[in-house]
């Protein structure tokens, strides 16, 4: 994979409701601590597919669902790269 998404939240309890909604929307997600590069959020993120990223978020949108941010992370030459998105 040479791109994917981060979500990162404010609390362990948001992460979690996160993970649980995702996966029952069918979803792939892998919940992993937040990378260093990324600051702030409770030390808990997301890792999403990019090709589902729109979807989620939508979703995400329109359940109420607690996120603080998403970034896009690309693999170049080997290096995580970490774009916010917003």
């Amino acid at each position: 994979m040479n791109e994917y998404y981060v979500a990162v939240f404010d609390s362990t309890h948001y992460a979690l409701k996160f993970e649980k909604s995702v996966k029952d929307w069918g979803f792939n997600i892998s919940i992993m601590p937040v990378p260093r590069e990324i600051t702030a959020s409770c030390g808990i993120s997301a890792k999403l597919e990019a090709d589902e990223i729109e979807n989620i978020m939508a979703l995400a949108v329109k359940n109420d669902l607690k996120v603080s941010g998403y970034y896009h992370v690309e693999v170049q030459n080997g290096r995580k790269v970490y774009h916010k998105s917003t």
